[in-house]
């Protein structure tokens, strides 16, 4: 069908507005319907067959160049329309419709439930989190909760679940959600379990099940990263064949266009007005501007008719563009070599970060995604890294010298312009310190106040006000509050042997003293904590005082200075210098006489590994690739560190197990249980610990850590699981080892930390490669002769250039007369609006009489032809055509040769 209507260069998706058949059968291997279409029928992976896997998954690729590798032919993003009734099987498509550029800040809701056996996916949920934390423009909130019942406003959910209930309207337009459970794809017959349907009816725009039994293979279901590359702008349907390793099983019901997050250009025709007669050869331009300065276009196509007629320009990255990153103002280059594509850009920058000898100075690793650079701090200690920072060039000025000095109390935050780009857009860097939130705000009158953005954790911060072009002025302000370091004194409610039993909260490392009173004035030290965060205390001479009152206070510091040497002096375009030992905020100095300083630059949040990027046209002529950070530091990360422990063995009265834990600050604490039970179970006995573990006092602060999924293991044991209490990194330093009965086996059995999660935990940032231009435009010669004379549609369709490729199009009719031929289509009967059920009368006159055929086309292409009449009277049938919207257009040919293509008429068809 699409060859023979010459679309088989531009179809990638492929609709069934259908129900059966939604599986497919290989002998006795079933497939679903779509996944057949997207990369062929699979056999049986568990009889040892290959090629289930989906090359094109988790790549951030462009589907038409990176389809699945063991498609057996054409391969589509193919979705399926359907629902219990057709009101509902209409709504994904209106919801999807609607979602269309939108950018929702509702939640996405990752829940963990009770179910151990489809809860799997839940390991995955960090990664996703963070990762679209980096980006900031959606929210996913992780849950425990075993069912969607009465929760909506929801822009989609991922759980695990057989059977549940979901409440109609749950889900904003453009929401994706579904279910790991064995048939939730079966959505005609009974399975015993909830359908997808039950998402689609609540109004998701789209969702996934499997139609026969898949096991608990997580590589068989959506990913909660579909909810990242939504962000990023992907479509429905890429979002899903991306997040699903093996999808042969999986059905996907879907409006598979919807696209919250896309970023459409704008985009006109220049010098023409619709319907302008045209002749010969003519002239045409058209032009498009980038929505801002991040989303540049690339390419620009022209389709005449709906067909694809010919690439108008197309801009490469171009050879020779230069790329550079600085990563703790450490510099790292990269040349954009030539035939480079945005994949290749990102694995040739990726390497070239991973080179040891710069990832030994900046302690961070890189990822390649498609055409997305990850970066993960592996640095054991951050606050002692070094930073870099390059010198001016003295070729043409002055001999300057460098110094760093500490910034005094208070340390403000900074708020620069870097003015507007080529869209108009306003473009603001905000410096502040580490711990602060703030929010940028904007006003028109310095009286009313817009908050534009809210950033937590402080640091470097890149902003841009794409509705500046709005305003005739606007002014600018950061909002914020400095981070709580004021220490917590709590008494416990027990006492220990007579004393009395504290505990210090903080949010700091600084260190600080107790200290008690009789008399609230005279005051006397009973402890000092140089490392800082929250111990508990207990006070044993308290029995001995009728009253006593206590408090905590931070000890002075006497911070040393950091130190400044250059780390290469033949730097280029001025020496490079390396600051260690920086505890607080500094700045950089510089003079030409060791007398007048003057600030070069300012370091607010020390610790933090800072990105900056730019980008250069190098040795080419024009500069055509980009790179952008998603921020400017190293996100932490909010995972907690975990750590999964496996028992098996046996266990009788007296058999015992202990656990050792190494808190982050050194302190020690053993738990130790012994079965006095001749009938109890492993499981007993870890319950026991688990227990022991989450009620202990030791462990309670924010470096301690908890016991929690206690559950038999598929694959055999026990299984049970330790988590960090506090996020991060450094909390999950937290070592435990366990010992016990010889009768008990465990995994693993040695000092063991809780970064089982590594990657989860470790700092994270985005580097996005983009090709093309902020405004781009062609002018052509378009030779009318190789069309009929009438009526046609030229569209030009601009793509983003990056692997979203989001399509803007701009659209101009004309009319081709080369020739004397004209018809005119007329409805006799059919009005803008008719019953489905009626038949109806379309009549086309030529102006000629040397008419060889006249043919009427509609939805499905043609569905008539009247020869040798120069007019003609077609009859047509509303129920062969459907329900729905539908165009009408003739095309008439003359005896010579030449064809008339008339107007096109639109009409809707009504049940």
């Amino acid at each position: 069908m699409l060859a023979a209507r010459q679309l088989t260069n531009q179809i990638e998706y492929v609709v069934l507005s259908m129900d059966i058949p939604f599986q497919t059968m290989n002998g006795s291997t079933a497939n679903s319907t779509t996944s057949v279409l997207f990369y062929g029928l699979k056999p049986d992976p568990a009889q040892g067959a290959r090629g289930v896997m989906n090359t094109y998954g988790i790549s951030e690729a462009i589907f038409s160049r990176a389809k699945p590798a063991s498609a057996p032919g054409y391969s589509f993003l193919a979705t399926m329309l359907t629902a219990d009734s057709l009101a509902q099987a209409k709504q994904p498509i209106d919801q999807g419709v609607a979602s269309d550029g939108t950018f929702p800040r509702q939640a996405v809701v990752l829940a963990k439930t009770s179910d151990p056996l489809r809860n799997i996916r839940w390991h995955a949920f960090d990664n996703a989190i963070f990762n679209s934390r980096v980006r900031g423009n959606s929210s996913l909130l992780r849950v425990d909760s075993d069912s969607p019942w009465g929760q909506t406003n929801l822009f989609g959910y991922e759980t695990g679940l057989a059977n549940f209930s979901v409440a109609p309207n749950s889900f904003i337009p453009g929401a994706m959600a579904d279910s790991l459970t064995s048939f939730g794809g079966i959505i005609l017959g009974s399975s015993g379990q909830t359908s997808l349907l039950s998402f689609i009816n609540a109004g998701a725009s789209g969702s996934y099940g499997t139609v026969s039994e898949p096991l608990a293979d997580p590589s068989k279901f959506p990913d909660p990263m579909a909810y990242f590359y939504q962000s990023r702008g992907f479509s429905l349907a890429e979002c899903y064949y991306q997040s699903v390793l093996a999808p042969f099983l999986g059905l996907i019901v879907a409006e598979p266009l919807a696209a919250p997050y896309r970023q459409l250009a704008d985009g006109r025709w220049l010098g023409r007005a619709p319907n302008t007669p045209l002749r010969g050869s003519a002239s045409l331009a058209v032009s498009f501007s980038a929505r801002d300065s991040n989303h540049p276009l690339q390419q620009i196509d022209l389709f005449i008719d709906g067909k694809y007629f010919q690439t108008l320009t197309n801009l490469v990255p171009h050879p020779g563009n230069l790329l550079s990153v600085k990563i703790n103002g450490y510099p790292v280059s990269h040349t954009v070599p030539t035939n480079a594509t945005l994949a290749s850009l990102a694995t040739g920058l990726a390497s070239a970060l991973n080179s040891p000898a710069i990832s030994n100075l900046t302690r961070v690793a890189a990822f390649a995604h498609g055409d997305r650079v990850e970066l993960r701090s592996f640095s054991a200690s951050r606050p002692s890294d070094p930073f870099y920072f390059a010198g001016a060039s003295e070729v043409a000025g002055p001999v300057l010298y460098y110094r760093v000095v500490y910034l005094s109390d208070p340390i403000l935050p900074q708020l620069s312009t870097s003015g507007r780009d080529p869209s108009g857009a306003f473009r603001l860097h905000a410096e502040t310190p580490i711990g602060m939130t703030f929010q940028v705000q904007a006003s028109t009158n310095l009286t009313q106040w817009l908050t534009l953005s809210t950033t937590p954790g402080g640091g470097p911060l890149d902003f841009v006000d794409g509705d500046a072009p709005s305003f005739p002025r606007r002014f600018y302000r950061l909002v914020g509050s400095a981070a709580d370091n004021r220490l917590t004194l709590l008494p416990f409610a027990n006492t220990i042997g007579g004393g009395f039993q504290l505990r210090v909260q903080t949010a700091t490392t600084l260190p600080y003293a107790i200290q008690a009173s009789t008399n609230v004035a005279g005051w006397t030290y009973l402890a000092t904590n140089l490392l800082g965060g929250p111990i508990n205390f207990v006070d044993v001479q308290a029995a001995n005082f009728p009253k006593r009152f206590y408090r905590a206070a931070l000890l002075p510091q006497a911070l040393a200075q950091p130190t400044m040497a250059v780390a290469n002096a033949t730097a280029s375009p001025g020496p490079l210098f390396r600051i260690d030992g920086a505890l607080r905020p500094y700045t950089i100095e510089a003079s030409t006489n060791l007398t007048q300083w003057t600030p070069v630059f300012t370091n607010l949040a020390p610790g933090k590994v800072r990105t900056a990027v730019a980008s250069s046209s190098g040795s080419a002529a024009l500069a055509t690739t980009f790179l952008a950070p998603a921020a400017g530091t190293l996100l932490d990360s909010t995972a907690h560190g975990m750590r999964s422990l496996t028992f098996g063995g046996t266990i009788s009265a007296g058999s015992w197990l202990r656990l050792s834990v190494i808190k982050t600050r050194g302190a020690a604490v053993s738990l130790a249980i012994t079965n006095q039970s001749s009938s109890a179970t492993i499981a007993d006995l870890l319950q026991q610990l688990s227990t022991l573990l989450n009620s202990s006092p030791d462990l309670q602060g924010s470096d301690g850590l908890l016991g929690q999924d206690l559950a038999s293991s598929p694959f055999g044991g026990i299984s049970f699981t330790l988590c960090a209490r506090s996020p991060g990194y450094e909390a999950a330093e937290l070592q435990v080892q366990l010992a016990g009965s010889d009768t008990l086996t465990f995994n693993p059995a040695g000092k063991v930390d809780l970064r089982e999660n590594i990657s989860d935990l470790q700092p994270r940032n985005h580097l996005y490669l983009t090709a093309g231009a902020l405004t781009l435009g062609a002018a052509f010669s378009l030779d009318t002769t190789s069309l009929s004379d009438g009526f046609h549609q030229l569209t030009a369709v601009a793509y983003e250039g990056s692997h979203v490729r989001t399509q803007t199009r701009a659209s101009l009719p004309v009319l081709v007369q080369n020739s004397a031929l004209t018809a005119q289509l007329t409805l006799l009967d059919l009005p803008n609006t008719a019953p489905v059920q009626g038949t109806y009368h379309i009549r086309v006159a030529a102006n000629m009489n040397d008419v060889s055929a006249i043919r009427l086309f509609s939805t499905g292409g043609l569905l008539d032809t009247i020869t040798n009449q120069p007019a003609a009277t077609f009859t047509i049938s509303g129920t062969t055509l459907g329900v729905g919207r539908h165009p009408f257009y003739a095309e008439v040919q003359s005896g010579s040769g030449l064809k008339y293509r008339t107007q096109t008429r639109s009409v809707r068809l009504a049940p």
